[in-house]
């Protein structure tokens, strides 16, 4: 073998590896608790515990059993109230063909029946993703109608209170920030101004129209980054669907008072690998008592 026969048979193991690697991690799903400090949040709702699974991407790449597992890890914690953040299905008809990302119906079955076992106290509330929308206005649809049928409240560009013992913070959602239907403007219609606000959207990015609109956000529930899916030592993730780079990549990020938190996600698309990544689901635990200086999470 020739030197440059075996550097090339060398590059080719080592790219073999790192695949095979990325397989793996990409099924290897996490549970994360993430503790969140907030000012304005009522008495009655501090250690309130939220389950968020977002991302999940329903197609030939996600297995059924990772779905099954994401589902069971957020009810074994007895979640007070459960989100789900958007692209429920792996469609990208508005850049690949449609064989690849069309919707398909077997895959959104099996979704739509582990979700329907998600259940809390005070409600199960959704939102749709890019993907979601960019499967067609038709499947958007009929997820959104599926995701009712099951037991779960999607916000389109509403809010709602959420009560307990006389006291209530609202929740708000929006269809995804990318899309022309997506409305912060209609999701805040009525929400006083002094309440506790917690947002529910698929994009972080959402945070650049709150600034522009000088609105007033406390929290915000995300997805859409994947974690970047694929993240190098020093250099961070390859890509990410951003134009704020890597500072909406995953975790819980501050703005000033407002917080966001952005989960990797439970599913994966384009390539079936994560590096450095893991998929996970969520459980955020609510507190009033001001704003922690330093993160608190704790991967089980």
């Amino acid at each position: 073998m020739t030197r440059r026969g075996f550097i090339r048979l060398c590059i080719l193991g080592a790219l073999g590896l790192v695949g095979s690697k990325g397989f793996i991690n990409s099924r290897n799903l996490r549970f994360v608790k993430e503790e969140v400090y907030l000012k304005r949040l009522p008495s009655d709702f501090d250690g309130l515990k939220i389950g968020q699974i977002t991302d999940i991407h329903a197609g030939p790449l996600v297995p059924d059993e990772l779905i099954k597992k994401g589902v069971d890890l957020i009810m074994a914690k007895r979640p007070d109230l459960i989100v789900l953040t958007g692209d429920f299905v792996s469609g990208a008809t508005k850049i690949l063909w449609t064989s690849y990302g069309g919707f398909k119906q077997h895959h959104y079955n099996y979704c739509m029946e582990e979700l329907g076992k998600l259940k809390a106290p005070l409600g199960v509330f959704g939102v749709l993703g890019n993907h979601d929308f960019w499967s067609g206005q038709e499947v958007a649809e009929k997820i959104a109608r599926g995701l009712k049928g099951i037991g779960v409240r999607v916000l389109r560009n509403e809010a709602i209170p959420v009560e307990r013992n006389g006291q209530h913070f609202y929740l708000a959602g929006v269809d995804d920030y990318w899309e022309g239907s997506y409305s912060l403007t209609k999701a805040l219609q009525g929400v006083p101004k002094d309440a506790c606000r917690i947002l529910l959207s698929h994009n972080p990015d959402v945070n650049e129209d709150i600034e522009n609109m000088n609105e007033r956000i406390d929290f915000i529930m995300s997805g859409h980054t994947h974690g970047g899916q694929v993240v190098l030592p020093l250099a961070g993730a390859l890509y990410i669907p951003s134009p704020f780079g890597q500072k909406y990549r995953d975790g819980l990020v501050r703005d000033g008072e407002r917080q966001t938190y952005i989960s990797r996600g439970l599913g994966l698309f384009f390539v079936p690998v994560r590096i450095n990544c893991p998929p996970d689901v969520t459980m955020l635990i609510l507190r009033r008592k001001g704003v922690k200086s330093q993160l608190n999470r704790l991967r089980i």
